[in-house]
């Protein structure tokens, strides 16, 4: 039995309705940029300093503004299903079909994915984007918990970004990402959760939602695909504002349906495709927080 174009066309609106519904914990936090062409370029300006002139008749001394310019690369993300036409029209016809919200589970993670890879990974600047600049070279931080994410260490991690002028003058968001072991321990540190220390209430339905002003993101460290990496007992928990990452699409999510499809006796073939990709924009802006996995 095939599957009829109405289906079909249900089937791909709840896709975009899920799409629109269900936010990735990282991306929709940061500023989206449509990709036009081949490469995309972030382009940025450098500091600029200004100088006392006091004496009569100074003479001029304009300088060459800094720009930087970031490659973003992109990543083409698919999902892609053969299901059998038996069990397809029940599928298409419940909006709340856990194949629908599976689809979409999967491409949020990866966007998620993308993004934390991002904001640590070497980026390509200069001109003709052909010059590799490491993630401490680009003024990134790394804070080195791996003895434990204490009270001094959240506060290092505060520190660092207020020494770079990050959030001061102009208050800007500043997330941490961590696993729920990381949590487990800021739950368990009295001055970031007692109101004898603050008033802010930064403990909802058992989970610490803020740390120093700092929200937090969660990651299970328990799933088939870890978003933070973990090698030789380090995890890699991260920090950052979002003016330190862009993501940028160049190609908004489509779906395809097909049913009967070759090779495969009353099936239909599913496809949801799309091409995102990140840069990070200013190392100053992110940190790097190592912590021991459990």
């Amino acid at each position: 039995m095939a599957v009829d174009t109405a289906l079909i066309t249900q089937f791909s609106n709840l896709l975009h309705v899920k799409a629109q519904q269900m936010k990735t914990r990282l991306m929709g936090k940061c500023p989206i940029k449509p990709i036009t062409g081949d490469n995309f370029a972030y382009d940025g300006t450098g500091l600029l300093t200004a100088r006392t002139v006091n004496d009569r008749n100074p003479l001029i001394n304009p300088v060459n503004p800094d720009y930087t310019r970031r490659k973003m690369t992109r990543d083409r993300v698919i999902v892609e299903l053969i299901v059998d036409n038996r069990d397809v029209r029940g599928m298409f016809e419940d909006p709340t079909s856990k194949l629908v919200d599976d689809c979409m589970f999967a491409i949020m993670r990866k966007a998620d994915k993308i993004g934390i890879t991002a904001l640590t990974a070497a980026v390509l600047t200069g001109k003709d984007m052909d010059t590799s600049v490491s993630f401490a070279t680009d003024g990134g931080q790394t804070v080195d918990a791996t003895a434990g994410l204490t009270f001094a260490k959240m506060l290092e991690i505060n520190s660092n970004f207020k020494k770079n002028e990050v959030g001061i003058d102009i208050p800007e968001a500043i997330y941490l990402g961590m696993s729920e072991q990381e949590e487990s321990t800021l739950l368990n540190i009295s001055q970031l959760t007692s109101g004898d220390f603050s008033r802010d209430y930064v403990v909802e339905k058992g989970k610490i939602i803020r740390a120093l002003g700092m929200d937090i993101i969660l990651f299970g460290s328990g799933a088939d695909v870890p978003q933070l990496s973990v090698a030789s007992a380090v995890r890699d928990n991260f920090a950052f504002t979002p003016k330190g990452l862009m993501y940028g699409m160049s190609k908004q999510f489509s779906v395809k349906v097909e049913s009967d499809y070759p090779g495969y006796v009353e099936s239909t073939y599913i496809q949801v495709l799309g091409e995102i990709g990140a840069v990070r924009t200013d190392g100053q802006r992110v940190q790097k927080v190592q912590t021991t996995a459990t």
